[in-house]
């Protein structure tokens, strides 16, 4: 690795380890705020309240990483203008190019990291945050103890895809059943629709519906009716009673494999195409606003520091992620195409970085 780029990116790190924390902090002070009514109104104790938010940091850290990414371009520039050091690469013939590069590397491998956290740690802690507000603090009871559960929609633990009018956990029972059968190259293999099925014993037992079957081209290929059939589905009794998740609570590949299931299905995925794109949109916005943070601070002046980083980030996290929060609204209520609804900043920042890139550079 060639000196400069490790001076640049030991510059570089030092502000965005810092940066990350203190933007998850300032996000985490808002989210108290924003909670202390419901926090005065159930009264837990200090060690739940204090769960109740930690289990959110990694979901802060997260989308504030991309503006963490712009702070620490921002002032690590900042601080090779104030050291004069700037005005010695332009003097030794180094291009914004080649500060750029490395910058931009290391943003695609925060990008990486990012991606990671929202296949492996995010959808967890939000999983997490759910239970600890909804049993832990309002008490509520878990859906076992419900035992009734209307118009369930779920993935099946080999790939079937459930939707239930209703369960009835008192005598194991379901009604309006459609189970649709998918092989592992999302083809569909076998659909059930059926008016009622009753657990007996280690088995279901369906009633009064139809068995569809299709070929490799989703043609059917045969139709049985039967007034009464046992089916052999690994879903037990206290399956159907497991609150699902959302689409924020699963991961990347997860979300993935639910949006084709859906879409074979025929069923509207406007608000998980919407998710999907999300998960992917936050991480490569690293890669983006480092590009625009060199053609930024490229030509900071010698006396530009903390204050005018910290006031740029502002303003471009407040533009940004407000665009994003606006997009994801608009793509759910299906008026923008799920990936422009989420990628459209993406675009505008990288259209506006790589411009003033090349102006810089002359």
């Amino acid at each position: 690795m060639r000196i400069l780029t490790r001076y640049i990116l030991n510059e570089f790190l030092k502000p965005f380890f810092l940066s990350v924390i203190g933007f998850s902090v300032l996000v985490l002070i808002v989210q108290v705020f924003t909670d202390i009514h419901f926090i005065m109104e159930f009264k837990p104790g200090a060690l739940l309240t204090l769960k109740y938010f930690f289990v959110q940091v990694p979901g802060f850290a997260v989308q504030t990483i991309p503006i963490a990414v712009l702070m620490a371009v921002l002032f690590s520039l900042s601080q090779l203008s104030k050291n004069s050091e700037l005005i010695a690469m332009r003097a030794g013939g180094v291009s914004i190019f080649m500060v750029a590069i490395p910058l931009c590397l290391c943003g695609l491998v925060i990008c990486l990291f990012t991606i990671f956290m929202n296949e492996a740690v995010v959808p967890q802690t939000t999983r997490m945050v759910r239970h600890t507000k909804v049993v832990e603090i309002e008490k509520q009871p878990e859906q076992f103890a419900n035992l009734q559960r209307q118009n369930i929609s779920m993935v099946g633990a080999t790939n079937e895809l459930y939707h239930i009018g209703s369960f009835n956990g008192a005598n194991n029972t379901l009604t309006d059943i459609l189970i649709l059968n998918f092989d592992e190259n999302a083809h569909l293999k076998s659909r059930i629709d059926a008016k009622s099925a009753l657990y007996m014993g280690d088995h279901w037992v369906f009633n009064q519906g139809y068995l569809r079957s299709f070929d490799d081209n989703d043609r059917e290929i045969s139709a049985k009716a039967f007034t009464q059939m046992p089916v052999a589905i690994p879903e037990k009794p206290s399956d159907f009673l497991t609150d699902p998740k959302t689409p924020e609570e699963l991961s990347l590949f997860e979300l993935y494999k639910y949006v084709q299931q859906l879409e074979k299905n025929g069923s509207d995925c406007h608000k998980e195409l919407v998710e999907l794109n999300h998960k992917l949109a936050v991480p490569f916005g690293c890669i983006i606003l480092a590009i625009l943070g060199v053609s930024w601070g490229w030509s900071m002046g010698k006396y530009s520091g903390v204050v005018t980083s910290f006031g740029i980030c502002l303003l471009v996290a407040f533009i940004y992620i407000g665009g994003q929060q606006i997009g994801q609204g608009i793509g759910n209520q299906g008026l923008l195409s799920p990936f422009l609804s989420m990628w459209i900043m993406n675009i505008i920042f990288s259209i506006l970085g790589v411009f003033l890139l090349f102006r810089r550079n002359h």
